[in-house]
């Protein structure tokens, strides 16, 4: 188990270079992020929470291409470890320009070979109970990633649009349901439009990205090899919470309006507040049974929209 007062991030410097396009186009590729010894720890906690949920998750479908989860952190101890000592707060904290960096959670993307899960167009602040311009995710793949295995796609540019658009996810579920957004340009129908952009990636490689940069990903048309990817999410100095966006499993403790970070989303730069890890470190920390009955009684009250499954996948 991780101590809190050990809890150090591995430096890796940004050029001035990287944080301007960053803040130009909303999205930059980070080649060699992380270093071998992390891809492969990557790697291991991955292949564990596709074979062992979380809680909030559950059971999976055996005959499911794509795995999704969340909140690992939680309950596993090498995602806390990657989390507090991994390059990524660092990152964060140079893009953003920001003093204090505060860890969101974690989410787990992995799709077997010929998935035909495409990940619809969206931007992610929409999803999100956060106010402010510090928001950002670091995306990392333990595969080589390319077109044909369902790269992620950019709209660069697009985090500076005026427009906030529906919350809708990978299953079509409309997040967003009873607020007033905007609805989604069509990318696909005319994509010389716009300024799309894409990495090839190798092991190592990341994706920082701004929480209102849209982005999404065809389905993964190899045949040979999976795509299992990590992103952590981070918030900077001016990031305030906004009660009522999202479901909650946890009582983290914040009211509107507050700055953000709690025992949920804890300070890692410039330090680590211990008091805030100390409930994790006490061991793994399960959802609320009450919110987490209140959650998906309210996703099952949710609007659907059809997402298409990759057409090329087959």
């Amino acid at each position: 188990m991780t101590a809190a007062n050990s809890a150090q991030t591995e430096g890796f410097p940004l050029s001035q270079e990287q944080v301007d396009a960053f803040r130009r186009d909303g999205v930059i590729c980070i080649r060699q992020a992380y270093s071998e010894d992390w891809v492969g720890r990557i790697t291991a906690f991955l292949d564990d929470i596709v074979g062992h949920p979380s809680p909030i998750y559950g059971p999976r479908d055996p005959a499911s291409t794509f795995h999704a989860d969340k909140d690992t952190w939680l309950t596993n101890d090498e995602v806390l470890d990657f989390v507090l000592h991994a390059p990524s707060a660092g990152i964060a904290q140079q893009a953003f320009g920001s003093n204090r960096v505060t860890f969101f959670y974690d989410q787990i993307f992995v799709k077997d070979e010929l998935s035909p899960n495409p990940t619809p167009w969206h931007h992610d602040f929409t999803f999100w109970p956060l106010e402010g311009t510090q928001i950002a995710s670091l995306w990392t793949s333990v595969d080589p990633v390319d077109a044909e295995s369902s790269a992620l796609e950019f709209v660069a540019g697009s985090h500076r649009w005026p427009q906030r658009f529906r919350a809708i996810g990978a299953d079509g579920t409309d997040f967003s349901t009873g607020q007033n957004l905007d609805e989604l340009p069509d990318f696909e129908a005319d994509r010389s439009r716009y300024d799309i952009v894409s990495w090839d990636l190798q092991p190592g490689d990341a994706l920082l990205f701004d929480a209102l940069t849209l982005h999404g990903a065809r389905g993964n048309h190899s045949a040979h090899k999976k795509r299992r990817a990590i992103t952590t999410r981070w918030c900077g100095d001016d990031v305030v919470y906004r009660s009522g966006r999202s479901r909650q499993f946890y009582r983290h403790g914040l009211h509107d309006g507050d700055a953000f970070s709690s025992w949920l989303y804890p300070q890692v730069l410039p330090r680590v507040i211990e008091e805030q890890l100390r409930v994790r470190l006490a061991g793994p920390v399960l959802p609320d049974p009450e919110l987490l009955k209140k959650a998906n009684d309210h996703l099952s009250k949710l609007d659907r929209v059809n997402v298409p499954l990759d057409p090329a996948v087959g």
